[in-house]
This record gives structure tokens, C-alpha cells and sequence, in this order.
């Protein structure tokens, strides 16, 4: 009897140790086979950290799953296995396909998709499954697969995996032909072929076999628009429970007896076809055999109101989707009365007003109603009253506004989800107290709720049984957050807080184990208010306005932490040693706030999973030593820090292995961090904007063969730009940009990056040619290699070979000859960049090839030839710049048909014709730049673009008057047409452009005076109406603002509603003429630039003394005109001026002595007036005007002109010629003129009739000369007056 016993006991141990061995890991047949498939789906081996904590995680950026690989297949992220045999049971592959590079598996490149940059076709292997003897499920959707190798199907399966229950193979590209393969897996209950590509002629008879199929339970058909009748075709599957035919083509009238062959069906989804009725043809009860169906999804069909009482008959139905339809007006409860086991109902998003109370109701069971985006008002909790048994009620985005009235009557609900849109009225208000109303409520949502507190002391009291607390977007009353004991989430996220979100008393939140609180504004102290708050494992406070030190009271004692994200306050000061006891903490985001000092009080955080310090002012070793223990680190941020090295080497390695690492704009540096040299399983560097002055580290790609992510941009890396010594497979992302390299580009650099998807490696000094190699990157979708000095040609094998590229950047190098040839595979290209180099001939044709480009750079070039007509043809263009070439011929008018076109730039070339009446049909048009050209003609009145912000016309030969163009174009920012023919008046509707910025219309052939209206633009930076005709007074009201000094308020109106940020960040040049010389100023410098310039007109007058009101005014000339009065002394309140020029007018009087105030004044002249009086004191910057600023003023004196004191004429003694025109005696000048003229014309008249081949010459230099003058006149000579010539 012993010896039985102890035998016993050794056979249980024998076995336990056999299931311990077991357990160990997965069987090695197996690990073999998963190995087999990683090439196609290469995460399978990927085991992703502990993340139970982040559900509902609220970071700013999601942690990147690391891909650590475990020898244990059991313990990957896509595997699981059987807990007492080992062998594999379920294999998740969903969303995992990548091509093999390896040449020994079979597959096949048909096509390539851009969106994920996968290959879109390829053939699956089955044979690879069959060592999985006991797989249960297979998971293989949205993997691209279009059939199998050799035509060898899942029948191979058949014999060996018995077992396989679950199959999805939805959302890839199989055709009709697996349907038969699918009929020899008998096992199967559950098949996905949702979205696949049953494209035969019969996919209907496929079906019928998947009919033997006897134990399929649950089937999904869905994204098959041609299966019309697919329902009459599906008789043979009696054991089917489950059917989705969603987005099937169901169009019209469904008679649900279709049906009725499926008697054990307990769900139906119908949802997304155009279903507009539903019902039975002829109802019999015997008859009906839908007797168990309890879920019908019919959401996203066309159906109304009559469908309750036409689905009568399905009186078991336990969940009806009703979600999208056109369900209008009243829903009279009496009518849902047929479903009184109706448990869920879901009516979201239709125009349902109200719902009607009905006695007798029957929907006692009802559990859960969804009324989001419908027209509720602030009654519909009231007659919801009668659903005594209601858990959960969502409403949202309705037509609530006003006081929410609440009765008594839904005191079981647990879930209650309320928002109301901000657009209607003034949003809705709700009573705090009424929400103890629902003593049952366990979680509760409200958006956009003004909560209203009638007794300041009394705080949700009845809310015991509340877990999840989600407030957003709403205004919530003071100490709104009380006693919640039962609470364990809390979110509050952009709420307007009235003084303090919690009481003052220390709550009962004993049980809260998530707090996220952001853009929401808290009290620096507000954890010690709150109190004890054990059971805390995630703490989100960012963007709270929390400032000055962290407050240690209340947050050391959260040391159950495994989350903490304060980012984006004004955190000051160092970190507080408590930081000690967080031994749990995971994730910890400090980024974003004003922290210094050292990061030793983080060394002991063991636990840590990822750090994120960017953006404050830590001073970090770049060994990383204080972090060296902390073993389980995977990602390291410290962006924008000081990182320095240390002075001596630390001898030991750190315990971690980093995967993602980001140490940019840390500053002088010096050299790599000594951290890289011990990590060898980084997938993500980045290092841009620093100064390492070393070379390019190809050794951090030989020490880390997973590398995907490379970033060095602006690292002051230079020398020869040399790549690793064998081949680096991953790296998918290499940006070295803004560097010192001036090597050739490295001819093997396809070999060597294989994989490449970006590479940048532009503002450089590369030199040499474009190697042809590069055409051999087929995967690469974005290159750049701009702003380097890179010659010769482009190889026309990257034309054809990289037929990935969607962005394609060669700008401001100096590549050469015909820009294309006529081979061009570009098929996917959106962005083409190849301006600034010395392409010449015609703009090719071949790229008419690629159709999908939405912004063609082809500027600074030497192209030739007329505006191709095929681009006409290209639907997606919204950027085309052409300008300075010298390109010809009229302005195409097709042009004015592609509708997307956002900007043109086509400045500096040889145009003609006139303005296309086309253009008027731009409407998304905000950038026109067409100056420099030779169009003629008048605007058409048509023209107005409504979120056009720059208009530049500059120098062409337009002419007539200003009609009312613009006058939908409030967004406009720039009107630049000077140096044209236009006549006129400036028209009075410039003044309804509120945006208005720069006003150049000098130039011009403009008369009358200046519009009062431009007073009315608040936002003028810079107003040029010189060399014109106008007369008048100068308007007292002109106001000027740079752009540097304009509202934030105004830039977001540009760049988030007017979308057009370029005129912030001007690239075309605007002309001004400052110190007397004309200048092009554009991008930032055109920010802090203001100026007035109306001289060369008529203007007359007195300069208003208003002049003290433009501030900000960097440059004014009034010069040339008939100005009369004194110099205001206003001018010395205009400390911004550098260029004040008031000469050739009549003015008179003395010039004021505060003018030496004006420390920034650079420039500055009167002459030409009636001044008199002394100059002012010959000091600061005044010593350094001669005295051509003063001339012709015959009654001034002092320095620079003569003294004082020496005696001068009066103007009492002077005759009048003189003190008009000067000291000359006029009268005599102009007879000794005239005489000495016309003996000269006298003198050559009769040498011509004497000599006739001289006369012959003479008339012919003569008519030469007087072309080259006209058009270097009409071209060149600004201003256009003889009497403005000397500025």
C-alpha cells in the first residue's frame, strides 16, 4: 500500500516536471516555422512591454512599442500557446505584412502602395502553417494577400489543422477562387472576408460550396458591393448565428423572409448599403423562423420613422442599430412597444426631436439608449422619465440650450454621456444639485455644460457610486469636486475653473486610480487639498498652469505612481528629492516647463519605462550616469537641455538598452554623446540641432542593426560623408541636413540603405553628379538633396527607378542641360523642387506624366518656350512657380480651370497678353504673382478670390481705372501694382480690406486725392502712391503698424482662417524706396519694415500734426509735392524713423530742434523749401548730414551750411525771381537759352540738306536711339517724372 503511495508521487512529479519542461517554451518545431514566417510578417517575434497601465493613457505622444524578442515564442506580442501542451494555438498577423528581401521565399512585386509603403500584391505560402497542429485562430487581415503559391489553398490545411476554428482574412485582395479552397476546413465556426476582391463572374456558386461548412457560425461579407442578392444564395447555412453584409449593394426595399432559412441567426448586420425600407412581404407567425435573432445593425441606410412598426414582427430583438438614417421629427414611444425585450437601441446621428411619452409602455428591459447628434432640446431627460430601468443615455451634439430640465424617474442610470454644442446660443446649463438625481450613476461625461451650483457647500453628495468623472470644454462651478468615494477615474480636460476645482476639506477619493487634468487651470497646492490617494497609478497634469517649485506636500506620498506627466507648465527649481520613493513610476513627462539642476534625484526610478525631460533647463552628463540602474529604460527624451561631457570617461556601462533616444538642441556639445557607444538596440536617434563638429557616426549603424530612425540635421557634422561597411536594412529615415559634408554623395548608397523611405540631405556641400545608383532605391518616397553644389545632369535612371518618390527637392544646386528626358516614371510624385539650378529648353513633356503633383517648383532656372498645355491635366496642382525664366507667349487661359491652384508664381519672365477673365474662377487662389512681365489689358471686375492674401503685378503695361475688383478678398494682405498705366482715381473700396498690409500703387497715372477710406485699414504696414497725379491733402487720419507690432489676434485670422501663412513669411519681394534708393525687402525683414511714400504727386497742404501718431514708422517721404507750412515738431514723437525726406516742397518756417531726438535717423532732407532759421544742432547723427540736405533754402544757416552770424540776404532785398526761384536772374537764362538752341538746330539742319549720306545716317541713329531709350525708360528709370530724377 506504501509502495503504491510513493509511486503515485512520483509519477504526479514526473509529470509536473514534464509540464514545467514543457512550459518552458514553445515546442522548437514550431519556433522554427514562426521564424519561417517573420520575413512576411517581421513583428511576430515582438514582445511589447507590460501596457495594462496605459489603457486610457492621455500622453502627448503614445509610447513606441519596443520589439524586444524573447527565445520563448509563447511570450511574443502575435503568439499564444497552450498553457499545458506548449504548441501554438493563436496567431494574431493582422496589419503585419512587409516584403521579405530575402530571395529564397516566394513572393512577387505587382504594384506598390504609397500608404504604407508596402507591396500591395503578394502570394502567401500556406504550407508555412502546417506545423501548428493545435492552432485554434488565424488572424491575417489588411495584409495585401492576393492568392496563394502555386494555387496551393487552406484545402492543404484540411487534414492537419483540424483544430482551426477562426479564420479573418478580410481586407486583403483575394478573388472568388478561395472560396472552394475554404470549403475543406470543416472545423471552421468563425470566417472574416470582408473587403477582399471577389471580382468573378460567379462568385455565387463559391458561396454555395463554403455551404459545407456545417459548423460555420459566424460569417462576414461586408465591402462586396455586388452582391446584390446575396441573402437568397446563402439557404444552405442552417448554422449560422452571426451574418455581417455590410456595405453589400442592399439597395431599396429588403424583404427580411429572405432570411428565414437562417434559423439559429441571432445577429444581422445590414448597415451601410442604401437600404430604404425594411420589412416582411407577408407575415405569418408559424411561418417565421427568425425567432432567435436578438441584434439587427441596420445604421447608415436611408431608412425613416415607419421602420419601427415595419420590423413589428421581430419581436425578440434584444439590440437595434438604427445610427445614420433619416429618422425625422417624433418618435412616439407606443410604437417600440413590439420590442418589449429590446435591451439596447441606437439612434445616433439622425433628426429625431423628441420622443413622445406613452402609457402602457412596455420597454422595461431597456438598458441603454444612444441619442447622439440628434435635435433634442432641454426637455428630453424628462420624457425619458418612464424608462425607470434605462442604465446608459448618451446624448450629445443636440439642439440643447438654456437650463436642462431634470425630473425624477431615471434613478437605476449607472452611464450617463451629455454634451451640448457651443455653436447653438449660449450652450446649456444644468443644475449641479440635479445631478444627485441619479444616485446610481457610475460614470458620467459632460461637454460643453455650464454647471451652475445654488449652494456653494453641498457637492454631488448622492453621487457615491460614481467610478469614472469625465468633464470637457465645460465651466464648472467653485469647489465643484467634493467627497467621491467610489470615484477611480477623473478627467477634466479645457474647463474654465471659478477659482478652485476642489473643496478645501480633504476628499474621500480613496479608490481613484486615474487622474488626468489638462488645459484646465489648478492651485499649486491643490494635492494637499485633495488628501490621501493610495490607490493612484496614473497622474496627468499637463498644461495646468502650475508655477514656481513643485509643491512636495500632498505629492510625495503618491509613491504607488507607475504614470506622472506634468508637462507644459512653468515648473521651476530643482526636483525634489521624494523623487527617491517613486520606485514604481514607469513613465514620467516633465518636458515643457523652467526645472534645472541636476536629474540625480531620478537614479533610483528602477522601474522607469520612459523619460521625457525636453524643454527646461537640466544639466545632463552625456554619459546619462545618473540613469545607468535604471535597467528597464527603454526611451530617453531631453530635447532642448544642456548636455555636457564629463571630465573623466565613466568606467562602467549603463544596465539599459535604449530603443529611442532624442537629445536635440542641447547646445555645444562637442562631440557624440559617450551614451551611444554602449547601446546596440536603438531603433530612434535623434541629435539634430547641435554642435558635435565630428564626422557621420556609420558606427552607430554597425553597433545598432535595428536602427530605423536617423536625425542629425544642423549638428555641425562635416568632412567626407562615409556610410557602413555592410549594409543596414532598417534604417527607413535618414535626415542629415544642414551640415558641413563635401564629399561626392556616395555612389553605393543603395546598396548600402536598402530600405530607405526618406533621406535628406540637403543645405550641405556635396558636390560632383547625382550618382545613377540612386534610381535603385525603389522603396525611397522623399529625396532631398537641395542647396548643396551638385552638377551636371539628372540621371535619368532615378526618373525611372524611383518610382516611389512622392517628394522630389534638387533646388539651388547647379544641375544642368534639358531638365527631363523623355522617360519619366514618376508616377506618384507630388512635390518637384528644382528650382535655382541652370536647367535650359523647354519645360518637358514627359512630366505630364505625373498627374498627382499638387506643387511644381521650376523658378530660377533658364527655361524657355510657351506654358506647357498639358498641365491643364494636372487636377491636384496648388503650388506652380515658373517665375524667372524666360518663358513666353500669352498667359494660358485654361489655366482659370485648375480649380485646386493655390499659388502662381510666374514673376520675371517674358508673358504677354492680356489678364485672363479665367482667373475669376480661382477660388481657392491666395497667391498671384505675376510682376515683371508684359501684360496688358484692364483687371477684370471678376477677380476676387476670397482667401487670396498676395496680389503682385508689378511692372507690366495694365491700364484703365480700377473697377471693383476684390470685393470679396477680405483676406487680403499684399496689393502690389505699381509701375503700370492705370488711371484714376485709387478706388474707395481699398478701404473694406481690412487685412491689408502693403499698399504699393505708386507708378501710376492715379489723379484726384487720397481716399479717406485708407483710414479704415488698421493693419497697414507700408502705403507707396508716389509718382503719381494726386492732389490734395495728406489724409490726418493715415495710421501705419508693423507687421512685428500687429495683434496676435490678426495672425491667426491670416494663417488659420484666411490659411495663408506666406504673408507672415514673405518669400515675394516688395520694392520701397528708402534713403532715397529703391530696395527689394521680403520674409522677415519685410515683419519690421513701415513707411509712407506719397512723393512726386501734387499734393498741397499743410502735413497734418496727426503725424506724431505713426509711432512705429520707419521710413516717410513726402517729397516732390506742394506742401506748404512749418516742419511740425511733431515729428520728434517718430523714434522708430530712420528715412525722413521733405524735400522739393514750400515749406517754410524753422525746423523744429527736437529733431535730434530722432536717435535712429539714418536719412534726412529739406531741400528745395522756403525754410529758414538755423539748422538743427550739429550733433549725434545730424553731424553726419552734408549740406546737399539743406540746399536750396537761402535762409538757412548754421552747420553744415554757413554760419549765423555771417550776414545773408533778406528777403525784402531780393528781387522777386530770386526769392522764387533762387539767386540766377531767370530772365536772361531762358533768352541765352533759347538763341543758343536754335542756332544749333539751325547749325545741323544745314549740314544735313547739304550732305545727304549723313542725313540718311543721322535719321537712322536717331529712330535706334530713341527705341532703346523708350523701352529703358518704360523698364528701368523709377521715378518716371524728369522732375524726380535726382531723389
Amino acid at each position: 500500500m506504501e509502495y503504491w503511495k510513493w509511486l503515485k508521487m512520483v509519477v504526479v512529479a514526473l509529470i509536473m516536471l514534464g509540464e514545467g519542461w514543457r512550459n518552458e517554451g514553445c515546442l522548437e518545431e514550431e519556433r522554427l516555422a514562426l521564424f519561417q514566417l517573420k520575413p512576411f510578417f517581421p513583428s511576430i517575434d515582438s514582445r511589447i512591454f507590460d501596457g495594462s497601465w496605459l489603457e486610457f493613457r492621455l500622453m502627448s505622444y503614445p509610447i513606441i512599442e519596443g520589439k524586444e524578442t524573447s527565445s520563448d515564442c509563447c511570450e511574443w506580442e502575435k503568439v499564444e500557446c497552450s498553457s499545458s501542451t506548449g504548441r501554438v494555438t493563436h496567431l494574431f498577423l493582422n496589419l503585419t505584412y512587409t516584403p521579405p528581401t530575402s530571395y529564397d521565399l516566394v513572393y512577387s512585386y505587382d504594384s506598390y502602395d504609397r500608404r504604407t509603403g508596402n507591396n500591395e500584391y503578394w502570394y502567401l505560402n500556406t504550407s508555412l502553417f502546417l506545423p501548428f497542429e493545435e492552432l485554434q485562430s488565424l488572424f491575417l487581415r489588411g495584409n495585401s494577400i492576393v492568392g496563394f503559391v502555386d494555387n496551393q489553398g487552406f484545402e492543404k490545411l484540411s487534414s492537419k489543422l483540424n483544430k482551426l476554428e477562426i479564420l479573418d482574412l478580410s481586407d486583403n485582395y483575394f478573388n472568388d477562387s478561395i472560396l472552394t479552397s475554404l470549403s475543406k476546413l470543416s472545423s471552421l465556426k468563425s470566417l472574416n472576408l470582408a473587403g477582399n476582391n471577389f471580382i468573378g463572374s460567379n462568385p455565387i456558386d463559391g458561396l454555395k460550396r463554403l455551404s459545407k461548412l456545417k459548423n460555420l457560425e459566424i460569417l462576414d461579407l461586408s465591402h462586396h458591393n455586388y452582391i446584390a442578392n446575396i441573402s437568397s444564395q446563402l439557404n444552405g447555412f442552417s448554422s449560422l448565428k452571426s451574418l455581417r453584409l455590410q456595405d453589400c449593394g442592399l439597395v431599396g426595399s429588403i424583404d427580411m423572409l429572405e432570411f428565414n432559412s437562417f434559423i439559429n441567426l441571432k445577429e444581422l448586420y445590414l448597415g451601410s448599403n442604401q437600404i430604404e425600407s425594411l420589412g416582411f412581404s407577408s407575415y405569418d407567425k408559424e411561418q417565421l423562423r427568425l425567432n432567435k435573432l436578438e441584434v439587427l445593425g441596420i445604421s447608415g441606410n436611408l431608412l425613416n420613422s415607419s421602420v419601427f412598426s415595419s420590423l413589428s414582427p421581430l419581436s425578440n430583438l434584444k439590440s437595434l442599430y438604427l445610427s445614420s438614417n433619416n429618422l425625422k421629427g417624433p418618435i412616439h414611444m407606443k410604437d417600440l412597444n413590439a420590442f418589449s425585450y429590446l435591451e439596447k437601441l441606437i439612434l445616433w446621428n439622425n433628426k429625431v426631436t423628441e420622443f413622445v411619452p406613452s402609457q402602457g409602455l412596455r420597454l422595461m428591459n431597456l438598458t441603454v439608449l444612444d441619442l447622439f447628434g440628434n435635435l433634442f432640446n432641454n426637455t428630453i431627460l424628462s420624457s425619458l422619465g418612464t424608462l425607470s430601468n434605462l442604465k446608459t443615455l448618451s446624448l450629445g451634439r443636440s439642439n440643447l440650450e438654456g437650463t436642462i430640465d431634470i425630473k425624477d424617474g431615471l434613478s437605476n442610470l449607472e452611464d450617463l454621456f451629455m454634451s451640448c454644442d457651443s455653436n447653438i446660443g449660449s450652450g446649456c446649463n444644468l443644475q449641479l444639485q440635479s445631478l444627485d438625481l441619479f444616485s446610481s450613476l457610475k460614470t458620467l461625461s459632460l461637454g460643453g455644460v455650464n454647471l451652475i451650483d445654488s449652494h456653494s457647500q453641498i457637492k454631488l453628495q448622492n453621487l457615491t457610486n460614481l467610478e469614472l468623472l469625465w468633464l470637457w470644454d465645460s465651466s464648472l462651478p467653485f469647489n465643484f469636486i467634493g467627497a467621491l468615494p467610489s470615484l477611480k477615474r477623473l478627467v477634466v480636460d479645457g474647463c474654465n475653473v471659478n477659482d478652485s476645482l476642489f473643496m478645501n476639506d480633504p476628499l474621500e477619493l480613496q479608490n481613484l486610480e486615474f487622474m488626468y487634468i489638462g488645459d484646465t487651470s489648478l492651485e499649486n497646492n491643490f494635492l494637499h487639498k485633495i488628501g490621501a490617494m493610495p490607490s493612484i497609478k496614473q497622474l496627468n497634469l499637463m498644461g495646468c498652469g502650475l508655477n514656481g517649485t513643485l509643491h512636495t506636500q500632498g505629492f510625495c506620498s503618491l509613491t504607488n505612481l507607475r504614470l506622472l506627466d506634468m508637462s507644459n507648465n512653468n515648473l521651476k527649481g530643482t526636483l525634489p528629492e521624494c523623487f527617491y520613493n517613486f520606485t514604481s513610476l514607469e513613465s514620467l513627462d516633465l518636458s515643457s516647463n523652467q526645472l534645472s539642476g541636476d536629474v540625480s534625484a531620478l537614479k533610483s526610478l528602477t522601474s522607469l519605462v520612459e523619460l521625457r525631460l525636453s524643454n527646461n533647463y537640466f544639466k545632463i552628463p552625456s554619459s546619462l550616469e545618473p540613469f545607468f540602474n535604471l535597467s528597464k529604460l527603454k526611451h530617453f527624451n531631453a530635447d532642448k537641455n544642456t548636455i555636457y561631457i564629463e571630465s573623466e570617461m565613466q568606467p562602467l556601462a549603463p544596465r539599459f538598452q535604449l530603443n529611442l533616444i532624442s537629445l536635440s538642441s542641447c547646445g555645444y556639445v562637442g562631440q557624440f554623446p559617450h551614451i551611444l557607444f554602449h547601446q546596440h538596440d536603438l531603433r530612434q536617434v535623434y541629435l539634430s540641432n547641435n554642435n558635435f563638429r565630428e564626422g557621420f557616426p556609420n558606427w552607430l549603424l554597425n553597433n545598432n542593426t535595428n536602427l530605423e530612425r536617423l536625425v542629425l540635421a544642423n549638428s555641425s557634422l562635416l568632412g567626407h560623408f562615409e556610410l557602413p561597411f555592410l549594409p543596414h536594412t532598417d534604417l527607413s529615415y535618414l535626415d542629415v541636413s544642414e551640415n558641413s559634408f563635401y564629399s561626392n554623395l556616395p555612389i553605393d548608397i543603395e546598396e548600402k540603405l536598402p530600405s530607405l523611405l526618406f533621406l535628406n540631405m540637403s543645405k550641405n556641400l556635396f558636390r560632383g553628379s547625382i550618382p545613377s545608383s540612386i534610381g535603385d532605391m525603389n522603396f525611397l518616397e522623399a529625396l532631398d538633396l537641395s542647396n548643396n553644389q551638385l552638377s551636371g545632369g539628372l540621371p535619368e535612371h532615378l526618373t525611372m527607378g524611383c518610382f516611389s518618390l512622392t517628394s522630389l527637392a534638387l533646388s539651388n544646386n547647379k544641375l544642368q542641360g534639358q531638365m527631363f528626358s523623355s522617360n519619366v516614371n514618376l508616377t506618384k510624385l507630388q512635390e518637384l523642387q528644382l528650382d535655382g539650378n541652370h536647367f535650359s529648353g523647354k519645360i518637358p513633356d514627359s512630366l505630364s506624366n505625373c498627374s498627382f503633383l499638387s506643387t511644381l517648383d521650376l523658378s530660377n532656372n533658364v527655361l524657355s518656350g510657351e506654358i506647357p498645355r498639358w498641365m491643364e491635366n494636372m487636377s491636384s496642382l496648388s503650388t506652380l512657380d515658373l517665375s524667372n525664366n524666360e518663358l513666353s507667349g500669352d498667359i494660358p487661359r485654361w489655366m482659370g480651370s485648375m480649380s485646386y491652384l493655390e499659388e502662381i508664381v510666374m514673376a520675371n519672365n517674358h508673358l504677354e497678353g492680356p489678364f485672363p477673365k479665367e482667373f475669376c474662377h480661382l477660388n481657392d487662389l491666395k497667391l498671384l504673382d505675376l510682376s515683371v512681365n508684359n501684360i496688358s489689358g484692364s483687371l477684370p471686375s471678376c477677380f476676387s478670390p476670397l482667401w487670396i492674401s498676395q496680389v503682385h503685378l508689378s511692372r507690366n503695361k495694365l491700364e484703365g481705372a480700377l473697377t471693383n475688383i476684390f470685393p470679396n478678398s477680405t483676406s487680403l494682405v499684399t496689393l502690389d501694382l505699381s509701375n503700370n498705366h492705370l488711371t484714376g482715381k485709387i478706388p474707395r473700396w481699398i478701404g473694406n480690406l481690412s487685412q491689408l498690409s502693403f499698399l504699393l500703387l505708386n507708378n501710376n497715372h492715379f489723379e484726384g486725392g487720397i481716399p479717406i477710406q485708407l483710414c479704415n485699414l488698421g493693419q497697414l504696414s507700408l502705403i507707396n502712391l508716389s509718382n503719381n497725379n494726386l492732389s490734395g491733402t495728406i489724409p490726418p487720419c493715415l495710421k501705419i503698424t508693423a507687421l512685428n507690432e500687429i495683434s496676435q489676434e490678426y495672425v491667426r485670422y491670416v494663417t488659420d482662417i484666411a490659411q495663408a501663412p506666406s504673408s507672415f513669411f514673405i518669400d515675394e519681394p516688395i520694392e520701397f524706396t528708402v534713403k532715397s534708393m529703391s530696395y527689394s525687402y521680403k520674409g522677415i525683414v519685410l515683419r519690421c519694415l513701415s513707411g509712407i511714400d506719397l512723393s512726386c504727386n501734387k499734393l498741397t497742404g499743410e502735413i497734418p500734426s496727426e503725424v506724431k501718431n505713426l509711432r512705429n514708422i520707419y521710413a516717410l517721404n513726402l517729397s516732390h509735392n506742394n506742401l506748404i507750412g512749418p516742419i511740425p515738431p511733431a515729428f520728434s514723437n517718430l523714434k522708430q524713423i530712420e528715412s525722413l525726406d521733405l524735400s522739393h516742397n514750400n515749406l517754410s518756417g524753422k525746423i523744429p530742434p527736437q529733431l535730434v531726438g530722432l536717435y535712429r535717423l539714418s536719412y534726412f532732407s529739406v531741400a528745395y523749401n522756403n525754410l529758414s532759421g538755423s539748422t538743427p544742432a550739429w550733433t549725434a547723427q545730424f553731424a553726419t548730414f552734408d549740406e546737399s540736405r539743406y540746399v536750396g533754402n537761402p535762409l538757412l544757416c548754421g552747420k553744415p551750411l554757413k554760419d549765423c552770424s555771417t550776414p545773408g540776404p533778406s528777403a525784402s532785398l531780393l528781387p522777386k525771381a530770386s526769392t522764387e526761384n533762387g539767386l540766377i536772374d531767370m530772365i536772361s537764362f531762358f533768352v541765352t537759352f533759347v538763341v543758343s538752341y536754335v542756332m544749333a538746330i539751325l547749325s545741323i539742319a544745314c549740314v544735313l540738306y547739304i550732305n545727304p549720306y549723313w542725313r540718311q545716317a543721322w535719321f537712322y541713329y536717331v529712330g535706334a536711339i530713341s527705341n532703346c531709350c523708350y523701352y529703358f525708360l518704360e523698364d528701368h528709370i523709377l521715378p518716371k517724372r524728369l522732375h524726380c530724377e535726382n531723389m
